[in-house]
């Protein structure tokens, strides 16, 4: 399957409701203005294709987000594609890395038809965002475990995904 990731990436603080784009070409832009102090953790968003799907994968700076966290960007994310005229009010689904180490990352979502899309995407942005070079990435998605494997192509990235069994091996 092929997965792309966008040329810019969000950025959230759900605690103000902060949100702003990042082109990683230094160009930034201002979605949506803090209320308040722009105070609490801030999450980076990639913006991101698998196969027909369009994804939003949360990122953690330094902590998993609370569970009220997650409902603020859920709700900050969806509000933005929403008022957003090039998504003709389509809302894509969004999916948190609430964990990750080596070679590994465990993700929430309410996309759960998904789950093999949201792992690709995973382990793509372990690969390409966080420098995370090895061949095989164990994705953990709700509680569906996918083995992966990214391989760029000289053009587009490409993703072998294959259902794991249930272990507990996840330490």
């Amino acid at each position: 399957m092929e997965v792309r990731l966008a040329d810019e990436a969000l950025f959230v603080i759900p605690a103000s409701g902060a949100l702003w784009t990042f082109d990683f070409g230094n160009k930034t832009e201002t979605l949506r203005e803090a209320a308040g102090e722009n105070q609490g953790p801030m999450f980076q968003v990639a913006q991101a294709r698998a196969g027909d799907s369009d994804l939003l994968l949360v990122l953690p700076t330094f902590s998993a987000p609370t569970i009220a966290e997650q409902d603020r960007i859920r709700t900050l994310l969806n509000d933005h594609d929403r008022r957003d005229p090039t998504r003709g009010g389509n809302v894509r689904p969004v999916a948190l890395v609430i964990e990750h180490s080596v070679g590994k990352a465990v993700v929430v979502t309410e996309a759960r038809p998904l789950g093999a899309k949201i792992a690709a995407i995973a382990a793509l942005v372990r690969k390409c965002w966080e420098w995370d070079e090895v061949e095989r990435y164990a994705i953990k998605v709700d509680l569906r475990e996918f083995e992966v494997i990214v391989e760029h192509d000289g053009e587009r990235w490409d993703a072998r995904i294959s259902a794991r069994p249930q272990t507990d091996d996840w330490q």
